[in-house]
């Protein structure tokens, strides 16, 4: 991934550069692990209660709170989904890819992103040791779970950096 760069576009338009296979194989599975968030243990991962003692105020947030916090995730993956159909060779880089997408949309691949690394996370219960691991057998699913946190939290940390380098509105 050493091509891989995020520029502000001179018309306010994000353009991810560089993308190698392995990085859109892990982009193009996005949207199909985000829509497990619903699925049993993920949905506490994702919309967790804010205390571990008072039980009113927790129902209350899940009553009140968590159906916006679905909203906007389902949200973020959707529009995520939508940059992703116009995905393009990168022609700097010979196999390749880009996509340029609005910057609006900045915050929307930062969340669809971090939800599929805590939905991954979940589905095949990874710890902090398997995190450390650096052999991966790829045909195993949770060694590819955990290659594909290690390859988003990379991208997040792209994109995260990007907003760090931003001048203010």
């Amino acid at each position: 991934m050493k091509h891989l760069r995020l520029q502000t576009d001179p018309d306010t338009r994000l353009r991810l550069s560089g993308i190698d296979p392995v990085l859109l194989d892990c982009l193009q599975s996005l949207h199909e692990i985000t829509d497990q968030r619903d699925a049993p243990g993920i949905r506490d991962r994702l919309f967790p209660n804010p205390t571990t003692t008072d039980n009113e105020n927790n129902r209350d947030w899940q009553r009140l709170i968590t159906p916006d916090l679905q909203h906007l995730f389902a949200a973020a993956a959707d529009t995520v989904a939508g940059d992703l159909a116009r995905v393009t060779a990168d022609p700097r880089h010979k196999h390749h890819f880009q996509i340029t997408f609005p910057a609006d949309h900045h915050a929307a691949w930062m969340s669809a992103v971090n939800q599929a690394r805590l939905i991954l996370a979940e589905l095949f219960t990874i710890n902090e040791a398997d995190m450390t691991k650096t052999d991966f057998d790829l045909d195993q699913p949770k060694d590819l779970a955990v290659f594909r946190i290690h390859i988003l939290g990379y991208l997040l940390e792209l994109l995260v950096g990007h907003t760090d380098n931003e001048p203010p509105a």
